[in-house]
């Protein structure tokens, strides 16, 4: 390190340490000088007066010493936040080093002065000093106008006007002395080639961290501009360093240009000139120690001269300064500074953007922080209330402190991989107070940015919206102000009365005077109130509602939207001029190489370039990320899965560009897509307004607000619309928006009572929403009409509303890909389903109507007859209709394979052509027979259809039971109508009857009766009716047969008759239907009688009188039935007056005949008086009574039975 072999001395004076040693730590995030400066001890006597030759240079080899002492730092913490953003919210402060050393040493020194303004972005202080003398005091600059007038008229009036405003000293003897340390520092700096080389990669400078450029995790937003960052944008200083010093609990980002040298031996030290006939003093000393922990030097050299003559030199360790002679201090005391002042400032200074000045002029003792915002919007108001005329005046802050929180914001948002909601509720707190800071007029890329991150925070993009998830607070594992807390509690281990707060340092504090100043002794005591409200300082997280948060997201897309009106025309112009250039200099530049080509030199190398490939790889990389930026958000509403958090670890693993190549990524990327940010921004607005309707759509759906979702999904589909406007690349989500919006109108159409408010719902229509409806319109213009799309606004007429279900599942599969066109084929077929149907239904009410008013032609209204014979009838339309639909809907489930609603659509078809057979059409004077038979034969076809698709009933119990039903009841009501409307031709006849009996026999075996189901009762009372009808049949063959002798009756076809006859008995019997089992009984007794008629023997004859009189009395049980309030039909009376007649004529007929013969049992004599107790106390029953009056005869015939049965019995135990 040192010419020669002599080490430094160290220094001796040094007194005994504090045992709590404090907490420092510096880790350096960007440093333009590399390496430490290689130091060159000067000999003995050697004259600091004269300059060396390298004084005041700037090359790289001076290591920035010609700024570290002459330039002015300006307001550095602007561009320290714009240059670290991340740290921006991080950190406790953010200011120049010079200006926390003069902070901390305010208890040792009454008598200097300060100026400072303060500003408060997230969680961290802004600090630069403010120097009244240049900024206020030259009346040059007219933009400090109004602040320069308030300073004079309110602050410079009291104490010494001349100088308690200057902070630095300006005479002659403090230049002198800056200047004699300027060229101490170049005689130190050893040049290349004295010799003495040392391992660099050993030094502790070079753990430094780069600034890295922002991720391209979103897409590609405005950078403010360099002059916009600032409030004085002509100051270009860069810091040697930029250092985060962690001091005790107190993290700063700091700038500093402290000089620090190396050496072999000692690799890491900081030079110190000091004046051998003056001691060192405690501001010294203070000065030296905190330059040392903020660069995480560990050593200070000093020194020693005389009149600028070398004297000696003296190594002190950085621990031990504060324990020199003749300048202690302790460090805990500046640790409590640091720690209370902090606490001041953040207790006082708690409004974003407002501009704070903290002011204590020379000689004063008391510190005083103004809110200069605050005062000047109370002059502004004077000023109007006064009437005066007002000056265009402006707070030169308030745009740099707006870009910065627009800064720190976005890099918030960019950078993390997972927001979570106390970080969003930060980010949202930095960008409302942006917007509230920055005049939209004139900024209005920023604004809209700002705006468009604010909905991004609230609907993020890559959510589905059908499951949007939202991070809870629950979740939330990291915070932006985690350490908050810790710092908190870390107050209330530290004792709040420090040695600095005594008279000793402040002996005219209690001469102080204004009501409104704060006294330096009294900051600790603000520690007290600050630590009260510091949670209530601290952002609410964002927590909301799906609905809440896209609400809010529209009113952002709004405002951005409203702020493109202001984007100037000039800029475009300038960007293509800008452009025009830059190639006109790349084509000289090229026409020279050509003109001048590179010739080798003799005896020179020729180089060869060289790069790291990662680099080279990574930029286009970072290109095409941000090249599909839209592309990826579209295809987010896609494909949820895909989401920020797996983009963010892509990134990852490649290098990240610098700030430089972001910005030209930025310029590369409006310049090559769409030539502005105007168009650039408004396509992000609107791709965030589609996914924020499409999310809000599906919201109001869930919640069945169905007219809300079509007035969601309208905004959404015309946002796609501009999108693929622009980008022919886009994912579109046409497909997604109108299958909902088909879903819409079908819930619609099952919901009609609520029709009027689903109405209403599309109506209405917030102002965010018709600010983005009115930009939609402008963009699309005419070409909305040339799109063709559905109208989405929901009509009174149900059959309207499922057509506009079916048009928009059209339109949906015209933009589908071919996985999602299965599902929307579903739902088309579904609809088609229904609709086919309500048209099925509809044609069938309204043929019921056309045949009341034939019948009834003077209840036709005033209908004109020739208007009724030209015009086509409703129902053949809605036939027609219903018809097309259910094709369609098997077309479209036929296309899918769906074969369990391909089954259900079969079931629907087969169920209409049993309605088309009994329909007349208007050419047709009635049906006939053989065209009921062809629809019911499409019938059975489309059912058996239906069966194949379900193979067995295993596939869908539910279905496979309706379609069976719907063929039993088909066969069955075609039997009846074949049996009951047979041909009069005897040849026809016969065919016919084959017929119907194999219809009857097929409905008898499809009627399952095994299965427990809701039809397990219909199918009993059914197969009940079937074994009436085929043992009806069989009786009228009997009948048609024309045989006159018993004997000569087909056998099988008897017992046929009885044993059907008998099965109808019971099941009927069971189901206690007394109507039909009435009917059945009597056509039994009909069928006795009818054989007593052919029986030649009067035994037999007899034999079936019996049975017949034996199945009378069996009907007992039905007539109580009735009495106990079992429903009849009007047909009933009328059949108990028949029964009544046939129980007298079995009776009479059997007493003839035993009189006439042998009556062993004397049989005659009871069968006269059960004749005789029929005919007494006759109740008369007969057609005249309806079926409400059939309980009295009913009651009648139970009880004559039961007298009947008696005498029966009674006659049998005699015998």
């Amino acid at each position: 390190m040192e010419d020669s072999n002599e080490e430094i001395e160290p220094c001796r004076s040094i007194g005994p340490h504090e045992l709590d040693a404090v907490k420092s730590q510096a880790v350096i995030k960007l440093s333009p000088v590399q390496l430490p400066a290689h130091f060159k001890r000067l000999e003995c006597n050697t004259n600091l007066n004269h300059p060396p030759l390298n004084w005041l240079t700037t090359s790289h080899s001076s290591h920035g010493l010609h700024q570290a002492l002459y330039q002015s730092a300006g307001f550095a913490s602007f561009r320290l936040g714009q240059m670290f953003p991340d740290c921006v919210g991080e950190v406790d402060v953010v200011s120049d080093a010079e200006n926390i050393k003069q902070l901390l040493k305010l208890p040792y020194s009454a008598q200097s002065p300060i100026s400072m303004v303060v500003h408060k972005v997230g969680n961290t202080l802004l600090l630069d000093e403010f120097d009244i003398q240049k900024y206020l005091l030259r009346k040059s600059d007219d933009d400090w106008k109004w602040l320069r007038t308030f300073i004079l008229e309110h602050i410079l009036s009291f104490g010494d006007k001349q100088h308690n405003y200057c902070l630095k000293e300006r005479n002659r003897e403090a230049l002198q002395t800056k200047n004699l340390l300027s060229k101490f520092l170049y005689h130190s700096l050893k040049q290349t080639g004295d010799g003495g080389e040392y391992d660099v990669h050993t030094t502790p400078t070079q753990l430094t961290s780069r600034r890295q450029g922002l991720p391209i995790t979103g897409p590609v937003l405005p950078e403010p501009k360099i002059e916009e960052n600032v409030p004085d944008p002509t100051s270009s200083h860069a810091f040697n360093r930029n250092v985060v010093w962690t001091f005790e609990d107190i993290r700063m980002l700091i700038g500093t240009d402290m000089p620090i040298f190396g050496g072999p031996n000692r690799p890491c030290i900081s030079l110190r000139l000091r004046d051998a006939a003056q001691p060192i003093n405690v501001l010294t000393g203070i000065d030296y120690w905190l330059d040392n922990l903020m660069c995480n030097v560990p050593e200070v050299v000093m020194c020693y001269h005389l009149d600028g003559i070398v004297q000696k030199y003296e190594i002190i360790k950085t621990e031990d300064l504060p324990y020199l002679e003749n300048s202690q201090f302790s460090p805990q005391v500046v640790r409590n500074v640091a720690q209370n002042i902090l606490a001041f400032l953040k207790a006082n200074a708690t409004k974003a953007g407002h501009t704070y000045w903290l002011f204590k002029g020379r000689n004063d003792d008391v510190v005083k922080l103004y809110d200069l915002t605050t005062l000047y919007q109370n002059q502004t108001q004077a000023a109007d209330e006064s009437e005066s005329p007002p000056q265009q005046q402006v707070n030169p802050f308030t745009v740099p402190v707006g870009m910065l929180l627009y800064s720190v914001a976005r890099n918030m948002k960019n950078t993390l991989q997972h927001i979570s909601p106390r970080t969003a509720g930060s980010i949202r707190a930095l960008l409302d107070n942006c917007i509230k800071l920055l005049p939209k007029e004139q900024y209005p890329q920023i604004v809209s940015s700002s705006h468009y991150i604010l909905s991004d925070l609230h609907v993020p993009a890559g959510i589905d919206p059908k499951a949007p998830k939202f991070e809870d607070l629950d979740s939330d594992t990291q915070s932006l102000y985690d350490d908050d807390d810790e710092d908190e509690e870390d107050y209330d281990d530290e004792p709040l009365d420090s040695d600095y707060g005594n008279d000793k340092y402040y002996q005219s504090a209690e001469q102080s005077g204004g009501k409104a100043n704060v006294a330096v002794r009294h900051i600790c005591d603000a520690l007290r109130d600050f630590k009260s409200h510091a949670k209530k300082s601290k952002p609410a997280p964002l927590l909301a509602s799906t609905a809440e948060r896209c609400s809010i997201s529209l009113e952002h897309i709004s405002a951005g939207i409203s702020c493109l009106q202001y984007f100037n025309g000039n800029q475009e112009e300038k960007l293509k001029e800008t452009e025009t250039i830059a190639k006109q200099e790349e084509k000289q530049r090229i026409l020279h190489e050509e003109q001048n080509p590179n010739m080798a030199r003799p005896f020179n190398a020729i180089p060869l370039p060289y790069e790291q490939l990662q680099l080279i790889q990574t930029q286009p990389q970072a290109q095409s990320q941000s090249q599909s930026q839209s592309q990826s958000q579209a295809q987010a509403l896609k494909k949820p899965a895909k989401t920020k958090g797996s983009k963010s670890k892509e990134l990852a693993t490649t290098s990240t560009p610098n700030t430089d190549n972001t910005q030209q990524l930025s310029a590369k990327f409006n310049t090559q897509h769409f030539g502005s940010w105007n168009v650039h921004l408004k396509l992000l607005l609107l791709e965030k307004a589609c996914l924020t309707g499409a999310t809000l759509a599906e919201h109001h759906y869930e919640s069945q607000q169905y007219g809300s979702t079509l007035r969601s999904i309208e905004l959404a589909s015309r946002c796609q619309q501009v999108l693929n406007k622009y980008m022919a690349n886009v994912v579109s989500q046409q497909s997604c928006l109108l299958g909902r919006a088909g879903d819409c109108f079908f819930q619609m159409s099952k919901h009609w009572e609520a029709i009027d408010e689903y109405v209403r719902q599309y109506e209405e229509q917030d102002e965010s929403t018709r600010v983005i409806g009115d930009e939609l319109s402008l963009e699309l213009g005419d070409e909305e009409e040339d799109q063709q799309l559905p109208s989405l606004a929901p009509v009174k007429n149900v059959e309207q509303v499922m057509l506009h279900s079916c048009k928009c599942y059209e339109q949906a599969l015209e933009h589908a890909q071919k996985t999602e066109s299965n599902e929307l084929l579903r739902r088309l077929g579904n609809v088609r389903n229904e609709l086919g149907l309500k048209y099925m239904y509809w044609a069938q009410e309204e043929y019921s109507e056309v045949m009341k008013r034939k019948e009834n032609p003077d209840a036709a209204g005033d209908a004109k007859p020739e208007e009724n014979a030209t015009a086509e009838p409703l129902y053949v339309k809605l036939t027609v209709n219903s018809y097309d639909c259910l094709r369609r809907g098997i077309e479209a489930f036929t296309a899918v394979q769906d074969n369990v609603n391909l089954a259900f659509l079969y079931c629907n078809m087969g169920r209409f052509m049993r309605l088309r057979a009994h329909l007349t059409m208007p050419n047709e004077s009635a049906i006939t027979l053989e065209s009921q038979k062809a629809f019911y034969s499409e019938a059975f076809n489309y059912y058996e259809k239906a069966k194949d698709c379900l193979d067995t009933r295993k596939a869908n119990a539910e279905l496979w039971d309706l379609v069976n039903w719907e063929l039993s009841t088909a066969t069955f009501t075609l039997a009846k109508q074949l049996q009951d409307h047979s041909a009069a031709d005897k040849n026809s006849l016969v065919e016919a009857s084959k017929e119907v009996l194999e219809l009857l026999q097929k409905a008898l075996r499809l009627c399952d009766v095994e299965h427990a189901g809701a039809r397990q009762v219909l199918y009993s009372f059914r197969a009940g009716l079937i074994h009436k009808r085929i043992a009806s049949f069989h009786y009228s063959q009997l009948r048609l047969h024309g045989c006159c002798d018993f004997s000569q009756l087909p056998k099988a076809t008897l017992q046929l008759c009885k044993y059907h006859y008998e099965k109808s008995t019971q099941i009927l019997d069971s189901l206690k239907e007394v109507g039909d089992l009435l009917v059945v009984q009597l056509e039994r007794i009909s069928l006795h009688e009818f054989l007593a008629e052919l029986s030649t023997h009067s035994a037999q004859k007899i034999k079936q009188m019996q049975a017949a009189l034996e199945i009378c009395l069996q009907c007992q049980p039905i007539f109580g039935h009735v009495i106990d309030g079992s429903q009849v039909d009007d047909d009933f009376a009328a059949h108990l007056s028949l029964f009544e007649s046939r129980l007298q004529n079995a009776l009479k007929t059997l007493t003839k005949l035993l009189l006439t013969g042998k009556d062993p049992k004397q049989l005659s004599a009871l069968y006269k008086r059960m004749y005789m107790e029929t005919l007494t106390g006759k109740h008369g029953t007969g057609e005249q009574h309806a079926a409400a009056h059939a309980v009295a005869p009913a009651k009648h015939l139970h009880t004559l039975l039961g007298r009947l049965q008696a005498m029966c019995d009674a006659h049998l135990a005699m015998g």
